[in-house]
């Protein structure tokens, strides 16, 4: 970890945020603070459709879990309906599906999804590299779950990064499987570079009197040494550059690049950028910080 005396960098220009890359399997236990869908859930999923063609979307940062309904099998609802739930966990983003299914054939691991019940998850896009999400069976259809790690994400702000969620649906006689997509992007939020781009700035040469222009020294103080993110888990062989939009002393838009990277360390610190108060300005500052 950076020592507290590290020397503030200000700089009014846009750090691109690097695009991370996929080490592609998942996590195979959920995380001790994860939590599977509640009885009252699993039973306001039954026979409830969601959309083919919205796609859902998920706060990394947001204290609460998202949640998306399947939509509904060709057969009808009466055949299939499921909720998947989505949630933020220390290694990864956690999904948990609970689905009401009349019939369901799991199969194998891996074995052809044509023939057996399966979800699998695209992290990059349906043509990348899957993962799949091991199904139990329950009374009236099966629950399963498992962990996207940062690792298998690719961009973390903005549009994020859009996670296909393929459910296929065999029942006796009828070929081949149904298959059902929900989308969900999931995003740390707004970028820094995007927040420059939506506040242009404008000169007023009428202007006269009003505040003076904040100093780096004030706008860069939150930021002038590691602490904020002393939770992160930043080696100190690696490097992290932050880049803060600021408007009326809040962040409008945060972007972090690790290096070497790793998205687990850079969600972190993330997240720690935007709970920073700065001093206030009517205008859009950008501080820019090295560790």
């Amino acid at each position: 970890m950076r020592s507290p005396s590290s020397r503030l960098a200000l700089v009014f220009t846009v750090t691109t945020l690097v695009a991370f890359g996929c080490g592609c399997g998942g996590g195979s236990k959920p995380a001790e603070n994860a939590s599977s869908p509640s009885s009252a859930e699993a039973k306001e999923a039954t026979h409830s459709c969601g959309s083919a063609d919205t796609v859902q979307t998920h706060d990394i940062n947001g204290e609460k879990a998202s949640e998306a309904l399947v939509p509904c099998a060709k057969a009808g609802a009466g055949d299939y309906s499921g909720l998947i739930k989505i949630e933020t966990v220390p290694d990864g983003i956690h999904i948990i599906i609970n689905a009401t299914d009349d019939e369901v054939n799991q199969g194998m691991l891996g074995s052809d999804v044509k023939t057996r019940d399966a979800v699998i998850v695209y992290p990059k896009g349906k043509t990348q590299k899957s993962i799949e999400v091991p199904l139990m069976k329950t009374a009236n259809g099966y629950t399963g779950d498992k962990i996207v790690l940062y690792d298998d994400l690719d961009k973390l702000t903005d549009e994020g990064t859009k996670l296909d969620i393929a459910v296929f649906d065999h029942d006796k006689g009828s070929e081949p499987s149904e298959e059902m997509h929900v989308q969900v992007a999931v995003s740390t939020g707004k970028s820094c570079e995007k927040a420059i781009d939506e506040n242009p700035q404008t000169v007023d040469f009428n202007k006269k009197g009003g505040k003076a222009d904040l100093t780096n020294a004030q706008l860069g103080q939150p930021m002038q040494n590691s602490g904020f993110f002393s939770g992160c888990g930043l080696a100190s062989s690696a490097n992290a550059d932050i880049c803060v939009a600021v408007k009326q002393g809040r962040p409008l838009g945060v972007s972090v690049a690790v290096t070497p990277k790793n998205n687990k360390v850079a969600a972190c610190i993330d997240r720690q950028a935007r709970h920073l108060h700065f001093p206030s300005s009517d205008k859009l500052d950008v501080v820019h910080q090295h560790f």
